[in-house]
């Protein structure tokens, strides 16, 4: 999938049985040179990068980390997440989970940017839909699917300015395709016939919006000699029970 799609860093979360060692000698043997990126071993959210790539980790916590990117004299955050699953916790609750870690991101935005534009991506297992209140209220991460309202940067709520981030995942719902979300459920406990759940998103400032390639953003169903889907469910026995994301910025 890594080599296929052309990848330049790759987000993981829930590797505690990942023989990561073992995914960078396989890349290795194909000619590629990659590296882990981390300070606390005991976290399950990895990140690997072509060994290229300028990044480092700003700071690990249980439910995100986050990571600083330099490329040509510019910095970027790039923020990975991993919330609790539902069927762990109710949606309220994940929906505080997703209200706590926002505010810790934009208080590190704050640190690395101050007054300039935020250059930050956010990308994970939210187990929240794009529409949820942890994602999309402005208490939240004030996800928006409206370009043009997130291009305007920010929105006042009692006075107060609260930046936008931009929601692509939209697209990715109820698309075309077998996979209409990265995560299939057929016994929804609130008798919604939903089935497909975009918990796998990502969001990103309005600074990217227009370096966005939409015509590679999706769902990875597949690659050359792997079905990630069968009998038009995912095949979580032989792979996993949420499906990957891929994004570009130009």
């Amino acid at each position: 999938m890594i080599i296929e799609n052309d990848i330049d860093i790759v987000a993981l979360v829930e590797t505690d049985a990942l023989d990561v060692q073992g995914v960078l000698n396989s890349l290795k043997l194909q000619s590629q040179d990659w590296k882990l990126s981390e300070i606390c071993p005991e976290t399950n959210i990895k990140i690997l990068t072509k060994s290229k790539v300028h990044i480092s980790v700003h700071k690990e916590d249980k439910n995100f980390a986050t990571y600083k990117i330099s490329e040509r004299e510019e910095t970027f955050l790039f923020h990975v997440v991993h919330f609790p699953s539902p069927l762990r916790l109710e949606e309220c609750a994940r929906d505080m989970r997703a209200i706590n870690v926002s505010q810790v991101l934009r208080k590190i935005e704050e640190g690395i940017f101050d007054k300039s534009e935020c250059k930050s991506i956010i990308v994970g297992d939210f187990n929240l839909q794009p529409y949820s209140q942890g994602i999309a209220s402005v208490h939240g991460f004030n996800a928006t699917m409206s370009i043009p309202k997130a291009k305007k940067l920010f929105r006042k709520i009692d006075g107060v300015q609260k930046l936008f981030y931009f929601n692509p995942t939209w697209k990715i719902m109820g698309d075309h395709k077998n996979a209409q979300g990265t995560y299939y459920n057929s016994s929804d406990q609130q008798d919604k016939s939903i089935f497909w759940y975009s918990f796998d998103e990502l969001l990103i400032r309005p600074y990217f919006i227009d370096r966005f390639n939409w015509d590679y953003f999706g769902i990875v169903e597949r690659t050359k000699d792997y079905e990630f889907i069968r009998n038009d469910v995912i095949d979580k026995s032989n792979y996993s029970d949420h499906l990957p994301i891929k994004f570009e910025i130009m």
